[in-house]
């Protein structure tokens, strides 16, 4: 009977989530794949590179998986906004502290080459595309894995 019901209610919150339009599909289309960190920057310190280099993020439609040396280390669920200038993205994590806080931020997608910049949770989305002392934001920078999928 627990199955059932816990079938019935997944039907039923699967019926609530909107589809993403046509828009916004394909975007996440353009997402699709493994990424891998070439830079990231917080409140204007720079990461080591050993480890910004062992960091990948793999997008499959609106699901993502961070791993670092291979091992996953978080998951997330995407919501863009293409249409805004700059573009937008919310970050909704699956677990942890993080579960019922929204990571809001902008990107923007140039062929194999992808910038973050995001800002703490349940904070403000940035503005611009850096990140200085004071601001609170991280800005990431990620090359595509495989270029030409």
């Amino acid at each position: 009977m627990k199955a059932i019901v816990a079938a019935c209610l997944a039907l039923v919150l699967a019926a609530q989530t909107p589809e993403p339009s046509p828009e916004v599909k394909a975007e996440l289309a353009k997402h699709r794949g493994v990424w891998r960190s070439v830079s990231f920057r917080r409140e204007g310190k720079e990461t080591a590179e050993a480890v910004v280099r062992s960091i990948t993020r793999e997008v499959d439609g609106d699901r993502v998986v961070w791993r670092r040396d291979g091992k996953s280390f978080s998951g997330s669920t995407i919501v863009l906004d293409p249409g805004a200038d700059p573009k937008t993205i919310d970050v909704h994590a699956d677990g942890g502290p993080g579960r019922d806080k929204v990571v809001r931020g902008l990107y923007k997608l140039e062929g194999d080459r992808l910038t973050l910049c995001t800002a703490d949770p349940d904070q403000p989305r940035p503005t611009a595309f850096r990140a200085e002392p004071g601001d609170r934001w991280t800005l990431m920078v990620f090359d595509r894995e495989n270029p030409g999928r």
